[in-house]
């Protein structure tokens, strides 16, 4: 049987690609999918999004009771100016109300839909000017500022159910996480498992690998560092570490009693830095 120590993050985030390959517009082998209504120019979403302006590999996901926000005219380096979407593209649950925000610079630009699902109207650069649409029906949405289309101001919304497993708090706790789909690591018949923190492999840096993971009581889990400046905190225990930078393992902890543990990076949270150990009592081959 396979240590879970060899789990990597890009062998995670591999198979939460495959398992959300319809999602992105695209099949497992990069080719456009059909079923996805709304999703009407050709090719795949990665496609897209390689010409976008500021886009760096990551679809920054947000949770059911999140707030989006994207700044139309970031700033993302020399050589484009403040011709940029940012996030270029973000993950959201049906329902959700994703807000535009002008930052006040660059050249005048807009927010269009290609498949005319909204429209912000006329380009504008005012400072502070917002706006909002409400998107009720799964699919993906390619959308550009017409002024600065062919100069890489494009952006992408993906909307999707959020990863369910049969732990809802935990589904619940990781739903902006990028790389959780669902998956929970079933460790129950190994003594000790390792989880990487901040390992740059994958969507982000700022994740841990994997995010979830179920275990028997009495195991001892041991949470091994990269690089950087982390600190484990859980949020229904009084449990954690202090801030650590050096690679190793830095932390770890026997669980002895059933129930779901979240926790988070301290520094990192609100980066999606988040993580939970389900603790269950009983023979593992059940």
């Amino acid at each position: 049987m396979r240590n879970p120590s060899d789990w990597s993050r890009r062998e995670f985030v591999a198979a939460s690609l495959l398992g959300t390959g319809a999602i992105a517009g695209c099949t497992a082998r990069g080719q456009p999918n059909d079923a996805d209504a709304s999703d009407t120019s050709s090719g795949c979403l990665d496609d897209w999004l390689a010409d976008a302006n500021g886009y760096e590999g990551a679809i920054e996901r947000y949770g059911p009771d999140d707030d989006p926000s994207v700044t139309v005219g970031d700033g993302v380096g020399a050589g484009h100016g403040h011709d940029a979407f940012g996030p270029a593209a973000v993950r959201v649950t049906p329902g959700t109300t994703v807000t535009w925000e002008w930052s006040g610079h660059g050249d005048p630009a807009n927010v269009v839909a290609l498949d005319d699902a909204f429209d912000s109207g006329d380009p504008v650069s005012v400072h502070g000017h917002t706006f909002s649409h409400t998107f009720e029906k799964r699919g993906t949405y390619r959308y550009v500022s017409e002024p600065s289309r062919a100069a890489g101001m494009l952006g992408a919304a993906v909307v999707a159910d959020p990863p369910s497993s049969d732990y809802p708090a935990v589904d619940d706790w990781l739903a902006d996480v990028n790389i959780y789909d669902g998956t929970v690591a079933d460790w129950r018949d190994y003594p000790s498992p390792l989880v990487t923190v901040g390992s740059a492999e994958g969507e982000s840096e700022f994740t841990f690998s994997p995010p979830a993971a179920r275990i028997s009581t009495g195991t001892t889990v041991r949470w091994v560092w990269t690089g950087g400046p982390h600190q484990i905190s859980f949020e229904d225990a009084d449990i954690g570490s202090e801030v650590e930078t050096e690679p190793g393992v830095r932390f770890e902890h026997t669980f002895d009693e059933a129930g779901v543990y979240r926790y988070a990076c301290a520094p990192h949270h609100s980066l999606g830095a988040k993580g939970a150990i389900v603790v269950e009592t009983g023979d593992p081959s059940e």
